[in-house]
């Protein structure tokens, strides 16, 4: 889930969705969400905005910040958010994604004195890999998946900035693929997106395991355009099944015999 905020409608999780059992199907790719499955920002998104919002201005307490930017992501990944394209909700670009952002940061500062540097500032911020973590059990699992033959890609909403981000962290040096979203003009849950993933990893949908942190845009939407999808809730202590509640867990879902 991209900047680990996204409150977008929750789909029931039925016995019929999760279709995991204690091994998974023969998979080519492994395809992992971004923000809140790899990556995490550090610090996170609360401060960092309060910390420049400051700089500007801005007397809003960190709490206010924190609450003023989950209601404008939110309010911007829906079908009402002024900068959408009418009838086309999960279309994006990398000029479309700029836009939205900026609109978020004047809709959570709107008594900066200068937008403009404050958007800039906050837009280079989360350009640099420095400004991101990657979770700690990333690097060894990716790397272990690596040795075991499975090809990786990274699947995310974010737009050009998430090259240089993830180009900058050791950790995801095993990824060979990143399919994101403003390159391929539609963001998650669109079954466009999917498909523009399909033919990246040039295979069959039922090829690629999709694991994300957000069950409507990654495994609901996945598993509805034909791949395989896996529910990573890190907050869980127990896995149900067709989900894990950390990293470390995939090599022992999955069936090493069919890479």
């Amino acid at each position: 889930g991209d900047y680990n905020h996204r409150e977008a409608p929750r789909m029931s999780r039925t016995n019929s969705d999760a279709n995991l059992d204690s091994h998974l199907p023969k998979c080519r790719w492994l395809v992992f969400d971004a923000v809140g499955t790899l990556i995490d920002p550090h610090p996170a998104v609360a401060a960092a905005y309060h910390a420049v919002g400051s700089r500007f201005g801005t007397r809003y307490s960190i709490a206010e910040v924190d609450q003023r930017f989950r209601a404008a992501f939110r309010f911007s990944e829906s079908e009402g958010f002024p900068g959408g394209l009418v009838g086309a909700p999960w279309t994006t670009s990398d000029d479309i994604e700029r836009a939205r952002w900026r609109w978020i940061v004047q809709d959570v500062f709107p008594d900066v004195h200068d937008l403009e540097n404050c958007f800039h500032e906050l837009w280079k911020h989360f350009a640099q890999p420095a400004s991101w973590r990657c979770f700690g059990d990333v690097e060894e699992t990716l790397t272990q998946l690596s040795t075991l033959g499975y090809r990786l890609a990274i699947a995310s909403n974010f737009d050009c900035r998430l090259h240089p981000v993830c180009a900058g962290l050791p950790a995801l040096k095993p990824i060979e693929l990143r399919i994101v979203s403003a390159g391929v003009g539609y963001r998650k849950p669109a079954p466009e997106f999917y498909r523009a993933l399909v033919a990246a990893c040039d295979c069959q949908p039922s090829e690629i395991l999709m694991i994300g942190d957000d069950f409507t845009y990654d495994v609901a939407a996945a598993r509805a355009a034909g791949l395989q999808a896996l529910h990573l809730d890190r907050k869980s202590q127990v896995s149900e099944i067709g989900a894990i509640s950390s990293l470390t867990q995939m090599a022992k879902l999955l069936d090493h015999s069919a890479c």
